[in-house]
């Protein structure tokens, strides 16, 4: 640490206790604002940290005081429009939040001191969960390049959506797990960082265990009288490259995780013991439970059932049900007559119809979308169930992420990390891989090629594990008077004058068997007559084009170098299949050599070829990893590209010669 930052953090360390901005000259940050240029790290940036410093305070029911002092300064006119006001996010169920200052430092020297206070207290945007998380905004008077914003906040509480009724205030905001503290600290965001700074106090007899990951960061411990004292600090920090489809920042931002609980057993029995007495039922849960088990013999079966009938009745809106909200699970009797809630009441659901059935079954936490650390901090956003067999394995399943998915759990959320809430206590734990092969997407077109260019034919479509479920949901979340509109849309890829003849399908409900679709078409003139010639395009090729995110092709990737990897949720192989009688005595004049592009990572396989009257091809499409590294940006871009490529091809048939 430099001299300069550790006099700033002496500094900050003497005033921050008591809440109050500790005495400065004139002008205390001119050197530390003039420091932050135009070059390195800030070049092309709008904004910059100048400085980012947290103290935490824990007292020993885990109660936390947390002070944050942040400064800004403007590097260009977008910058400046980006920063016409302060939002600071806070939630009112578990924190005491309070703007404390915020000063102007103008780059000519001058200085405006605005009143914290007239911040307006205002609820937070909100879709889908409405638990009354709340903002206070403060408008900012019109900023210059050069301009600095320092402001300074206090919370009061913990960070989880959790809570329960205390008798008093200060009760009010101990943490559910009483007496633990828990963190996680990133150190890069939107802007480039001069220098973040985050200091925990804490009890001795309260040691926090703590690792950083993904990129090095300094550490600290010291001792202050009776209390430990965590330093964490990072400089000259490059602001986050947002690439498309990345994973969530946590996983390759540099960061620490604290807690001070002993293990994820130990959380793991808390957890079971905070929800275990919400899942008794009553006779509308024990009817529904017989009712949609009704002549099922095996486990499975019924772990099915009561999977399904939750994920397709119970509808996803998180709206405010009182005590515990946002960790604990809400009784299945009171989301039974709901029909809403978010993952934790739709799993509690699944819980309550498995145990009136007699099944052992716990909740699970687990993060959707990113790592959770061994460090045993709260790392969830998610919850899910677990089914202990009789041999005593776990079988995991998600109500949430399973409508209109024939899958007990989403191969869209393989190895991600988990923990059971049990009362043995349970260890963090991983979902398993899942081969391409096993989430696969069929498209197959077979026509008839007339000697005028005439094309008529079908489309089938087809998939297994989560190949069906994209491909079932396009489908299901389309308004049924609309089908004929979506499926017309998806054959105008082949040709704008393809004409919609009808459909067919399995029934969309039955989730025991995939979901087969069957589209009728014909496209008058689709090959261009010359003479004895037929010039056509793929029409498979170019109709998986039409719908790339239910036909499971990842299409939306640039050239431009990567700095983060690439989250494609789950693996897939995707095939692309034609066969076109011809008519007779014309012959294919340019089949192509079969060609495979990509790796490991991802590839793409196409070949054509006429055998006796008819012409066929196949594309073979496959992602074998959810988590791409960004030096193999290339092979995924290169696959969907190879797809593209086959589809822009012109075939040639001539009639009265051989190929």
């Amino acid at each position: 640490m430099t001299k300069p930052t550790k006099l700033l953090l002496l500094t900050f360390m003497v005033g921050w206790v008591l809440s109050t901005p500790p005495a400065y000259a004139d002008d205390p940050y001119r050197a530390l604002i003039n420091e932050i240029g135009t070059e390195g790290i800030y070049a092309d940036a709008d904004l910059a940290v100048v400085f980012d410093s947290t103290f935490t305070k824990v007292e020993d029911t885990g109660l936390s005081h947390v002070v944050n002092h942040k400064l800004l300064k403007v590097l260009s006119w977008d910058g400046a429009r980006q920063l016409t006001a302060l939002r600071l996010d806070f939630d009112p169920a578990t924190m005491v939040f309070t703007p404390q200052m915020a000063v102007i430092y103008r780059a000519d020297g001058s200085q405006e001191t605005l009143d914290a206070n007239a911040a307006l207290d205002l609820p937070q945007p909100q879709s889908a969960i409405y638990w009354g998380p709340r903002m206070r905004v403060l408008a900012l008077p019109r900023l210059n390049v050069g301009d600095a914003v320092e402001f300074k906040t206090y919370r009061k509480g913990f960070q989880i959506a959790y809570l329960g009724e205390g008798s008093a205030d200060e009760e009010r905001y101990v943490p559910p797990q009483r007496g633990q503290f828990y963190d996680v600290i990133t150190f890069a965001e939107n802007h480039p960082i001069r220098e973040k700074i985050y200091e925990m106090k804490i009890s001795k007899d309260k040691p926090a265990q703590y690792e950083n990951y993904n990129g090095e960061v300094f550490t600290r411990l010291g001792f202050e009288g009776d209390m430990l004292v965590y330093t964490f600090w990072k400089r000259n920090v490059p602001a986050i490259k947002h690439d498309p489809r990345q994973p969530d920042a946590t996983d390759f931002a540099p960061k620490i995780v604290l807690a001070t609980i002993k293990d994820w057993p130990e959380r793991s029995r808390w957890f079971f013991a905070v929800n275990d007495t919400v899942f008794g039922a009553d006779e509308d849960v024990m009817r529904v439970a017989k009712d949609i088990t009704k002549g099922m013999k095996t486990e499975d079966e019924k772990i099915s059932a009561c999977l399904h009938w939750a994920a397709q009745n119970i509808r996803y809106s998180g709206i405010s049900m009182g005590k515990g909200e946002g960790y604990v699970l809400h009784p299945g009797t009171m989301t039974m007559r709901d029909r809403a809630g978010v993952c934790k009441d739709i799993a509690g659901m699944s819980i309550t119809l498995l145990r009136a059935l007699g099944f052992t079954v716990y909740p699970a936490m687990t993060m959707a979308g990113a790592r959770v650390e061994m460090v045993p901090a709260d790392q969830f956003n998610h919850c899910v169930v677990a089914v202990k067999r009789q041999d005593g394995s776990y079988t995991m399943i998600d109500p949430t992420w399973t409508p209109y998915a024939m899958d007990l759990w989403s191969p869209a959320e393989a190895n991600q990390n988990y923990v059971i809430g049990s009362p043995q206590g349970e260890n963090r734990m991983e979902i398993r891989y899942y081969k391409p092969e096993e989430n696969q997407t069929n498209i197959e077109l077979k026509g008839k090629l007339n000697e005028n260019g005439d094309l008529e034919g079908t489309v089938t479509l087809q998939g297994t594990s989560y190949g069906d479920t994209r491909l079932r949901r396009g489908v299901a979340y389309t308004p049924r008077e609309k089908h004929s509109v979506l499926f017309s849309n998806w054959l105008a890829k082949i040709s704008p004058d393809a004409q919609f003849l009808g459909f067919s399908s399995s029934d969309i409900e039955d989730l025991s068997k995939p979901y087969r679709l069957d589209i009728r078409f014909k496209v008058p003139g689709y090959a261009l007559k010359a003479g004895d010639n037929l010039l056509f395009a793929p029409a498979a090729a170019n109709f998986a084009q039409a719908y790339p995110r239910g036909f499971d092709l990842v299409n939306d990737l640039k050239d431009d170098p990567r700095t983060n990897p690439i989250f494609v949720y789950n693996t897939r192989q995707v095939i692309i299949s034609e066969s076109i009688e011809l008519p007779a005595g014309y012959n294919l004049k340019n089949a192509p050599e079969p060609d495979q592009v990509g790796g490991k990572w991802a590839s793409c396989r196409t070949e054509a070829a006429q055998k006796g009257r008819t012409y066929t091809s196949k594309i073979e499409y496959v992602i074998s990893q959810r988590i791409i590294e960004p030096k193999f940006n290339g092979e995924l871009k290169g696959s969907y590209d190879a797809i593209k490529d086959f589809a822009g091809k012109n075939w040639l048939l001539k009639k009265g010669t051989q190929s």
